[in-house]
């Protein structure tokens, strides 16, 4: 008996060991980002320069929308199908969670994605549920995107916090996203794959959805959600134009319809320091406006507890919004 106990604890110290050496391969568990390091900036720099350039003449997302030939009957099928898993009852609030600017190293974004996986948590007295849909607001990955970056401080974290009930099942809470500049910095080669492939990605238990790197979804008869690609230059490209024109237009988006425009620069902001941020804010809202529709706006500077929607919402704690 006391030979198998001694034996048991030193089996645990061992494994303890194993992983706490384990914990130490920095590549696979980043630690934070040394943002002064003068290495860090001149690769980013590089970065920068390089992505704007080929950008103006290599523009992915005009790539994509040639690839996806689809009639726009098929665009307005995906952005309208999420209405009836949200809120199969058309009764009662819809749920879903925000969250940007994810994390510059493995522990800070494996701890958000552990609040974001909860099936609920408790606030002053009231149960908040855990979303109904996940939207990631652009800069999923920090410093560089990258092949390792989106594996090892996207992926990996938000697949341990929410683990995968079925690997071969399609099905789990929709996630959608948007690129911000940092995941431009590759081309937008790993969110492409990642976000938008035919077949679903799993993080965890969420399931991505899109098929381009901007999207519409329809989340109630009344309320829609657009979610914009800005990329490095601050532009809308003539198909993401033309795509929610179409959605605009639709005879599912209702007179007098809110929309939630979600972009990841907060134009409004930089009115008098970058109009061109702006600018495609405002090309936007003229969508809508044009279609008669009201708009409010979202982006990667959303905090708990400061975000301001249209009457008929109330935003929780969660950086949830509950929708009726």
């Amino acid at each position: 008996m006391f030979r198998g106990l001694l034996s048991s604890i030193l089996n645990l110290l061992s494994s303890r060991r194993r992983g706490a050496q384990y914990l130490k391969d920095y590549r696979t568990y980043p630690k934070m980002v040394h943002w002064f390091n003068p290495i860090l900036l001149l690769r980013l720099l590089n970065n920068v320069i390089t992505s704007a350039m080929f950008g103006q003449y290599a523009d992915r997302r005009l790539i994509v929308a040639a690839l996806d030939t689809q009639a726009p009957e098929e665009h307005l099928k995906r952005a309208t199908a999420p209405v009836g898993t949200l809120n199969p009852n058309r009764d009662g609030p819809v749920w879903f969670d925000f969250v940007a600017d994810l994390g510059d190293g493995f522990d800070s974004t494996f701890a958000v994605a552990c609040v974001l996986a909860r099936k609920e948590w408790e606030f002053d007295g009231d149960k908040l549920p855990r979303g109904q849909m996940l939207i990631m607001g652009g800069d999923e990955v920090y410093p560089l995107a990258n092949a390792q970056t989106y594996r090892n401080q996207l992926w990996q974290p938000y697949s341990w916090a929410f683990p995968d009930h079925d690997r071969k099942d399609h099905e789990g809470v929709s996630l959608f996203a948007i690129p911000g500049n940092h995941d431009w910095y590759d081309g937008l080669v790993q969110f492409l794959a990642y976000f938008t492939p035919e077949r679903k990605t799993h993080f965890g238990n969420w399931r991505s959805q899109q098929r381009r790197s901007y999207f519409a979804i329809q989340l109630t008869e009344t309320w829609w959600l657009w979610g914009m690609d800005i990329q490095l230059a601050e532009d809308m490209d003539q198909p993401q134009a033309d795509y929610f024109t179409t959605i605009a237009r639709s005879k599912e988006l209702l007179p007098g319809s809110r929309i939630i425009l979600c972009t990841a620069e907060p134009g409004w902001l930089y009115t008098d320091t970058n109009t061109k941020s702006w600018e495609i804010v405002d090309y936007a809202l003229s969508i809508a406006q044009k279609a008669n529709k009201q708009l409010a706006a979202a982006s990667d500077t959303i905090r708990p507890f400061q975000m301001a929607l249209m009457k008929s919402s109330l935003l929780t704690t969660r950086s949830l919004l509950r929708i009726r």
